[in-house]
């Protein structure tokens, strides 16, 4: 999951106003660092931002130069057309910048020992994280999701490049988060021709906080990548694309190989009113990290997501949520307060409001009996630390097990789009698209159909 914000770019006006006194001391810095017991973090063909002379990626044959470069080149060499290669640049380029490849986010100075995590540096994030803190150029957040500390791919720019174009192929796409409103599949975007176009839609891949976003500063960083590397001599190249991403758009394409490659799930209906109780049905093409607000569900999911507001739970308000595990605004609280809402045995409901998100399924076991089981409509998940990418780990409930065994779930406290840690607000709930293949890893499930209790009448999907 990702907590993305606005890096600050003091430092590039610093270096703007001091050019020479800062080449000489990040001349002194490049020099000392070379003598880290880490030794060497890129090979002599990799840019590497060891010995940077400049960290202004507008001027020609700086270290940051060449980064922005090898980013925009990465992107054109797998298709892209120089507008759509532009608009990442310019994007990354208030990301993380280029001055540092592997720079430490809440980290701003300019020798490599001190600021990148190349060489262990820890980042240091806002206070309302809940995963640990971004770093390198793409700002990757939680950082462990790239490398550890530590690790030379930190100072390597190609290693990362490929790294974000794989999560694409797997899926890491969202059109309908695209800042244009066009909902641009990431294989359009790859044709685009206008680069400030290009730039607001890969927040499709980015996912950011829109609060924190300077869309202006965007599109002219964009603009000038466009410029400087004659982005207008590259235009879409359909045989690389789908040599480089395969031959649909990426974002179904987690969903098609997971589905080619995994036993259907078997049609069973689980209860309450509509197609969304009854696993192994239905078929839509969403990937990886695909999510969405109550309000931006697209239809063709609606009759597949559970809404708890027709088991009488109010959105933003506290009525109805019955089993508060925290705050009202954690995922616990969703997930108990669904729960509860949701299952019925003798005209009395099951709560269980103990646990971080990764103990929730243990405890439901615990206290009910049974045993952790697979997805299945109305079933509570937890995903472990590492899964969730945050000490608590997370939980939720399970929506719908479409015919392919990817799952809807619905869960508070996810990125923006709910809860209270990412500024949403209490009481409030969003629907998620999981894999097959995420979905062994680090996920558990548990039905109270187990012990004797049924999905209740009132339980409906949203349309």
């Amino acid at each position: 999951m990702r907590n993305k914000v606005q890096k600050s770019l003091t430092i590039l006006s610093f270096f703007l106003i001091f050019p020479f006194f800062m080449m000489i001391a990040l001349f002194f810095n490049a020099s000392s660092s070379s003598d880290c017991s880490t030794g060497s973090k890129s090979s002599s063909s990799i840019v590497s931002s060891d010995g940077a002379s400049s960290s202004d990626w507008t001027k020609d044959g700086s270290v940051a130069n060449q980064t922005a470069r090898k980013v925009f080149e990465s992107w054109v060499s797998k298709g892209l057309s120089g507008a759509s290669a532009s608009g990442i640049v310019g994007w990354v380029n208030s990301e993380g910048g280029f001055s540092m490849i592997g720079r430490a986010e809440g980290h701003y100075g300019t020798d490599l020992a001190t600021n990148s995590i190349a060489y262990g540096v820890v980042p240091i994030g806002l206070s309302y994280y809940t995963t640990e803190a971004g770093g390198g150029i793409y700002q990757f957040t939680p950082y462990t999701k790239y490398a550890p500390l530590g690790d030379s791919k930190w100072e390597n720019v190609d290693e990362m490049n490929q790294f974000v174009a794989n999560l694409i192929i797997k899926g890491d796409w969202n059109a309908s988060l695209d800042l244009t409103g066009g909902n641009h599949t990431f294989q359009q975007m790859a044709q685009m021709t206008n680069p400030q176009e290009a730039t607001l839609v890969w927040q499709a891949y980015e996912r950011g906080s829109v609060a924190h976003i300077n869309q202006e500063q965007k599109k002219s960083d964009s603009q000038k990548a466009y410029d400087m590397f004659n982005g207008s001599n590259y235009k879409y190249d359909e045989s690389k694309f789908k040599q480089s991403f395969g031959s649909s758009d990426s974002d179904s394409s987690s969903s098609s190989s997971s589905s080619s490659s995994s036993k259907k799930s078997s049609c069973k209906n689980h209860g309450g009113s509509g197609a969304w109780s009854e696993d192994g049905t239905g078929e839509v093409s969403y990937g990886e990290y695909s999510a969405w607000k109550l309000d931006d569900l697209p239809a063709d999911l609606k009759q597949y997501a559970i809404d708890p507001r027709s088991l009488g739970m109010s959105y933003r308000e506290s009525t109805g949520w019955n089993a508060i595990a925290y705050s009202g605004g954690q995922c616990t609280d969703l997930s108990a307060s669904l729960m509860y809402a949701l299952w019925s045995k003798d005209g009395k409901h099951p709560t269980q409001t103990s646990g971080n998100g990764y103990q929730v399924v243990g405890n439901w076991v615990s206290a009910f009996g049974g045993s952790t089981s697979e997805a299945s409509a109305g079933a509570v998940f937890s995903q472990t630390p590492s899964s969730a990418g945050g000490s608590a780990g997370h939980t939720g409930v399970v929506s719908h097990v479409f015919k392919n065994g990817d799952i809807l779930v619905c869960e508070q406290n996810y990125s923006t789009l709910s809860g209270e840690d990412k500024g949403f607000g209490k009481y409030t709930w969003s629907y998620r698209y999981v894999t097959k293949n995420q979905l062994s890893n680090g996920y558990s499930f548990y039905s109270p159909s187990q012990s004797g209790y049924s999905i209740v009448n009132e339980a409906k999907a949203i349309g």
